[in-house]
């Protein structure tokens, strides 16, 4: 038995000992191997930053050899920036300025050029006594107590080629229903704008052709759904219409003048269909307008807007009929924290010089002089949230009376492009009939696609 047990037990150690001396083994294998790679590394490292180092020696004593021998007379070239400098000094040559400006290339040949388009809604409700409805006074004469779409657009506007931009405008609304008939909901499709604008003429011009709305005034190339109110103010509705100078046909020229701060002169010749204010509609008594809008960036106290305005036309019964306004816009936010307008303040001004026939109908003129404005401030809570007051004060242009209204309102946007207003007017007016009118505006507009930006 004790010589079965010694057996046993050194098979069992030899079974074990194989294994151990086994791995002891490959260990060591491995640790060589190792060592091993760790050298020829290392000595590849050296042979490549010996031959970098040789390089880099041969590159230095190349360069020393074939380096140009410095001319102690020879004075250095001008920097290229230098030159400029100097050239915009001289400044530009007349044959510069007459020469056309050669546009930006839109798009590689082959392919086509694609234009934006957009839609806007504006919605108005107008709330009033009936008494002031059977008259009609109201701002939105023939449709007080009604809730009705002001103005729904489709605009499309690009460019047409390196050359020229262009825009179109097409608009509906509800129109008053004419005087004696019964309200109605007649809604009106007509082409508001369609004109093309020239961009590479000589000295910077650019010039406008088609139907448009005129730079006249500081509203009057304001759409419906951008106005700072819900209504254009009084004085702007009694010497243009509601539409102001909407709808005119004719060439419209542009010019930046070089000053140290923006100034835009425009000057066009149009048809003058107005019928409010001119009316003749031909041009060989053409409606001509002038505008000089001026900015100023005022740094931490915000930004101005100066614009001056004038034009004359014929009207309707061949007298002529002369009107001039200036315009002011300040704008002012803190420098930092606020990406909107805090405190807006605007007002304008319209002087009027109009050529009457005789009430007796002769031949004999008489001439009235009118004038008209209207002031208002806005302040924003916040980029929703905002409250404003405007002042109006105008006389008729073409009949004896006055009037001034008193117009507080709120504004809620809960985004760019959908906008509501509460507003409240009083109106009173003195004249031939003496009346005073009291409405409530609510309006809703939205933007659809794209939509140009709003202009300070």
């Amino acid at each position: 038995m004790r010589q079965w047990l010694r057996g046993l037990c050194l098979a069992v150690s030899f079974c074990t000992l194989i294994p151990a001396t086994a791995a002891a083994q490959d260990v060591e294998s491995l640790k060589r191997e190792l060592e091993a790679m760790r050298r020829q590394f290392e000595s590849l490292r050296q042979q490549y930053e010996r031959g970098l180092q040789e390089l880099g020696e041969r590159l230095e004593t190349l360069q020393a050899q074939h380096a140009p021998v410095a001319d102690p007379q020879a004075r250095p070239a001008p920097a290229p920036a230098a030159e400029a400098g100097a050239r915009a000094e001289k400044g530009p040559s007349l044959a510069q300025l007459l020469t056309p400006r050669q546009p930006f290339a839109l798009a590689q040949p082959g392919r086509s050029l694609f234009f934006d388009i957009g839609a806007s809604g504006d919605f108005i409700a107008d709330f009033t006594s009936n008494g002031s409805a059977r008259r009609r006074d109201g701002t939105f004469n023939g449709r007080e107590n009604r809730l009705f779409p002001r103005e729904v657009s489709i605009a499309m506007f690009g460019r047409v080629d390196p050359f020229a931009s262009a825009a179109i405008r097409i608009s509906a609304g509800e129109e008053a229903p004419p005087d004696g008939a019964r309200r109605g909901s007649e809604i009106a499709v007509s082409l508001e704008e369609a004109n093309a604008t020239l961009l590479a003429l000589p000295l910077g011009t650019t010039a406008r052709f088609g139907l448009m709305r005129p730079r006249f005034g500081t509203l009057n190339v304001v759409h419906m759904d951008d106005l700072p109110q819900v209504d254009r103010p009084n004085v702007l509705t009694r010497f243009f219409g509601e539409e102001q100078l909407n709808l005119e046909k004719g060439l419209e020229a542009g010019f930046i003048l070089p000053t140290p701060f923006y100034e835009e002169l425009s000057l066009g010749v149009f048809d003058g269909d107005n019928e409010t204010a001119f009316g003749r509609g031909s041009l060989r008594d053409p409606l001509v307008l002038g505008r000089l809008r001026n900015f100023f960036e005022l740094d931490a106290w915000g930004a101005l807007q100066l614009d001056f305005s004038a034009g004359t036309g014929a009207t309707v019964d061949d007298r002529r009929n002369t009107v001039a306004g200036v315009g002011l816009k300040y704008k002012w936010a803190p420098t930092t924290g606020y990406a909107f307008p805090v405190v807006t303040l605007a007002g304008e001004a319209i002087y009027g010089n109009r050529k009457l026939r005789d009430d007796s109908g002769t031949l004999v003129e008489r001439r009235a002089e009118r004038w008209g404005q209207y002031l208002y401030g806005q302040l924003d809570v916040d980029k929703r949230w905002a409250g404003g007051l405007r002042y109006d004060w105008t006389e008729r242009p073409a009949t004896p009376g006055r009037e001034w209204a008193l117009s507080p309102y709120v504004q809620f946007k809960p985004s760019e492009f959908l906008r509501f207003r509460l507003q409240y007017k009083h109106t009173a007016e003195t004249g031939s009939v003496s009346r005073e009118t009291d409405e409530i505006f609510l309006q809703g507009s939205f933007v659809l696609g794209a939509h140009p930006t709003e202009r300070f």
